[in-house]
């Protein structure tokens, strides 16, 4: 049996539903009893005898034990930026930390096997945004949990509804003239969504990656500013540029944040990390095609997809 943590968010939603297409028993951890974020993608309760749900809450330890009794894996997609307001402080890096505590010495109690984590590619030696510590904290809780674990860390993820690519999309096409700001030199890895999906799926019978950490990307490592004319391109509008030395980061949000869907804490927590080189470890690639024999598609070939489904 699998539980989700996790389950109704962007890709807790897109893993539960090729592991019910592959016919595993996958138990959901929900905060509120309700299933229509799950339902958007198709996986109706009664549809999917596979499928159960439980309520909890990953900031109490009890609902944790109950949700955890009798299950094998855990994948862990749980995170509190959206709750973690910039006036508060560290406020939602503190509920991440707990949950994730609740998480492992549940885990432990229950005797599950493995924990599997999607959490974010960052360079330590850097100075790291709230976001970036914050989900390499939870890594850190994860791998000393004395639990046999897999780690997959991504940046971008490449997919409708996903919030990098939201915001994205709602800059490109809601403001004609974007800034550039100078010093961007962050580079960052985008990766398809299904390509992430994949191998958090299919690395459940892959011995290879247990106990083992992973920075998932796609072929091409590119700036922001050739990430937004490249999306630009894709869609055939003709955007103006303009160069900036730089630019306050919580300007920034709050432009982005009033255009996109997003929820604007996670909007901020998210343009915070800008800053931050979020590329593969050299290395990662090669082992991961040689552990799941497939790569990764590209930028372009990504966005073409993207541009090419039903909106889901």
């Amino acid at each position: 049996m699998i539980l989700i943590a996790g389950a109704t968010g962007y890709i807790g939603r897109r893993v539960l539903k090729v592991l019910s297409e592959k016919d595993f028993s996958v138990r959901c951890l929900v905060r509120k009893p309700t299933i229509q974020k799950l339902d958007v993608l198709g996986i109706a309760k009664d549809a999917n005898k596979n499928i159960s749900y439980v309520t909890g809450d990953a900031l109490n330890y009890n609902s944790l034990l109950a949700a955890t009794d009798g299950i094998d894996v855990v994948y862990y997609f749980i995170h509190h930026m959206d709750s973690g307001k910039p006036e508060e402080g560290d406020k939602f890096d503190k509920l991440d930390r707990l949950a994730a505590e609740n998480m492992a010495r549940a885990c432990r109690e229950n005797k599950v096997r493995r924990i599997i984590y999607l959490g974010r590619i960052c360079d330590p030696k850097e100075k790291l945004s709230l976001h970036l510590r914050s989900r390499k904290e939870v890594e850190d809780i994860i791998r000393a949990s004395g639990i046999d674990y897999t780690i997959f860390r991504s940046s971008f993820i490449i997919g409708r509804g996903a919030a990098a690519f939201e915001i994205l999309d709602s800059m490109v096409k809601k403001i004609p003239i974007i800034p550039i700001i100078d010093s961007d030199a962050a580079k960052v890895q985008p990766i398809f969504y299904k390509d992430a999906v994949k191998y958090l799926v299919d690395c459940l019978d892959k011995k290879e990656t247990i106990n083992k950490s992973f920075d998932i990307g796609g072929k091409d490592t590119l700036s922001y500013e050739k990430i937004i004319k490249r999306y630009a391109k894709e869609l055939k509008i003709k955007r103006h540029y303009f160069r900036i030395s730089t630019i306050p980061h919580w300007i920034l949000a709050k432009v982005l944040s009033a255009i996109s869907p997003v929820n604007a804490n996670m909007v901020y927590w998210l343009t915070e990390s800008l800053s931050n080189n979020m590329a593969a470890k050299l290395g990662d690639g090669e082992e991961l095609k040689k552990i799941f024999g497939f790569e990764p598609l590209g930028f372009r070939e990504s966005i073409v997809k993207i541009l090419n489904e039903n909106p889901s």
